[in-house]
């Protein structure tokens, strides 16, 4: 039982003790943000679309994933409810959670709570420690926060695997081709961590075939008015026309702060040596 945004390592230590019980195995989980019902002003970004977080799990080995929505109907759930759910729903043999896991309305359920179900019901319950990193757990608002600083190698680290964004190619201004570096305007879906703005060495998969490439992340502010912020992705050995393909962009670095160059000369010449930093 968890909300596996972003299913980093600390998650996978849950998944890999629920896999070694044997058996038919279920993950329960939530497809928003429980944090977002109570977020008025500002709702935490996700790390995964639901459509992302069904593929992940679909290649972990787990039989069932049950999703449900975090309403207000299910937060007013009490602990006792909340546990007969369980029961009802799963009739479990073994129940894993995280150590920091809660539930029932005001969360007054936790790990401690749970074992103590588990003795009374019969059902072996494995709470899971923390996974350690740099001496702090590993979570994904941690993650979160590693992203919304830039630092892409860190999140990469901590997730297990290279962060992505998946959206629609837009037209867009042609600003890039006019310069000799055309470029994909990625439409990503609304509620994704989008990384500080910046230069990225991305990896773009494409139809399934894979191209090097940079990922620009800003408002242009050297070609542009800029005001509006854009996720252009430059391929290096990909040319044609990508409008309306999904085209997936995984961060391996990131190279620099976005700049305001005097004009459009020096900015080529930046170009031209962020691609050289990349080059195999």
């Amino acid at each position: 039982m968890g909300t596996f945004d972003g299913l980093h390592i600390g998650h996978m230590k849950l998944i890999e003790s629920l896999l070694s019980c044997g058996g038919e195995s279920a993950v329960f989980t939530f497809g928003n943000l429980p944090s977002d019902l109570f977020v008025a002003d500002r709702k935490p970004m996700m790390l995964f679309t639901p459509e992302e977080k069904s593929a992940a799990f679909a290649k972990t080995g787990v039989g069932y994933l049950c999703v449900t929505a975090f309403d207000r109907g299910f937060a007013r759930l009490g602990k006792a409810e909340f546990e007969s759910l369980l029961v009802e729903c799963f009739s479990p043999e073994n129940i894993i959670a995280g150590y920091n896991y809660t539930y029932g309305r005001h969360a007054r359920g936790n790990a401690d709570t749970l074992e103590e179900f588990g003795e009374r019901r019969g059902i072996n319950v494995r709470i899971i420690p923390p996974v350690i990193s740099d001496g702090e757990p590993v979570s994904s608002t941690r993650i979160r926060e590693c992203l919304e600083a830039g630092s892409v190698e860190k999140a990469n680290m901590l997730l297990g695997y290279e962060y992505a964004l998946t959206g629609t190619v837009e037209k867009g201004e042609g600003l890039g081709r006019m310069l000799g570096f055309p470029t994909a305007n990625l439409r990503v879906p609304a509620e994704k961590v989008i990384p500080l703005r910046g230069v990225y060495e991305v990896e773009s998969k494409v139809d399934g075939k894979s191209y090097k490439g940079l990922c620009n992340i800003g408002t242009r502010p050297t070609v542009s008015a800029g005001i509006r912020e854009a996720i252009e992705v430059h391929l290096l050995s990909l040319s044609g026309d990508l409008y309306g393909r999904k085209v997936t962009v995984l961060f391996k670095k990131r190279l620099r702060d976005e700049m305001k160059f005097s004009g459009a000369g020096q900015l080529v010449e930046q170009i031209k040596k962020d691609i050289e930093k990349i080059k195999p």
